[in-house]
């Protein structure tokens, strides 16, 4: 269990970065869920709500930005956002959990079955990280394979291009429960992107050709063997809804 003895509020990124100083602080998105550092305890939780990461909007270059902050239900109701992206953020928690959850808690922990990640994946999102000494950005399946987030750093935005079709395609035990495995294809301009949920340690990216390479882990919900054979059924079918 995490022992948290101190909650601040930072009013600028410079004040957040001055509180990350500290080894036991760690941020906070929604309040959902505390994303520390592995092995770290944090006893000090710095939330970013008064930052002014919650928006969503259109880059000069056409992509769309959307601030690390915004609550998942902001995304659920953005018509500028694509629906297929709206239907799996819908379906990354309830209800009452979507007006708090936000998009940078969702990226950080990267939980493995992520319907979500997974079609930001198919869309090859960028993931803005803000460190004390300046800005990058990375492609958000770079940055699965780096996470744990270092010390210092904060995902300030998430950033894609909505042009193309997409289709998601998932099995679970029952229609609101998380996906068992879930795979998502995109087509830009007879380009191909598929990605899947459910089926490593992270949402991945795939070669279409690829699926039964895959060595899921198994549990309770499905075995390894089975979660390889739904990806290849959903791949094929989420492939063939993108080309029609």
């Amino acid at each position: 269990m995490v022992d948290t003895a101190q909650y601040w509020r930072p009013q600028s990124l410079e004040e957040a970065f001055s509180l990350l100083e500290s080894p036991t602080a760690a941020v906070i998105g929604g309040g959902t869920s505390l994303n520390a550092r592995a092995g770290g305890d944090a006893r000090e939780v710095i939330d970013l709500q008064a930052l002014g990461l919650d928006m969503i909007a259109r880059r000069p270059d056409g992509t769309l930005a959307i601030g690390a902050m915004t609550r998942l239900q902001e995304i659920v109701d953005c018509d500028e956002v694509p629906p297929v992206v709206r239907e799996a953020a819908r379906r990354e928690a309830p209800s009452t959990l979507r007006a708090q959850a936000t998009i940078g808690g969702c990226v950080a922990p990267a939980e493995f079955d992520s319907e979500l990640l997974a079609t930001l994946l198919a869309y090859d999102a960028h993931v803005e990280i803000t460190r004390r000494d300046g800005r990058s950005e990375i492609t958000l399946e770079v940055l699965f394979g780096r996470l744990p987030l270092e010390h210092g750093e904060v995902i300030t935005s998430v950033s894609l291009d909505t042009r193309g079709t997409a289709h998601l395609a998932r099995t679970a035990r029952t229609s609101a429960d998380r996906a068992i495995v879930a795979a998502v294809a995109r087509n830009l301009d007879g380009e191909r992107r598929l990605a899947l949920a459910g089926v490593a340690t992270t949402p991945v990216v795939v070669e279409p050709a690829a699926t039964d390479l895959l060595t899921p882990p198994g549990d309770f919900r499905g075995s390894s063997g089975y979660r390889s054979a739904l990806a290849a059924v959903l791949s094929a079918r989420a492939l063939a809804a993108v080309e029609r």
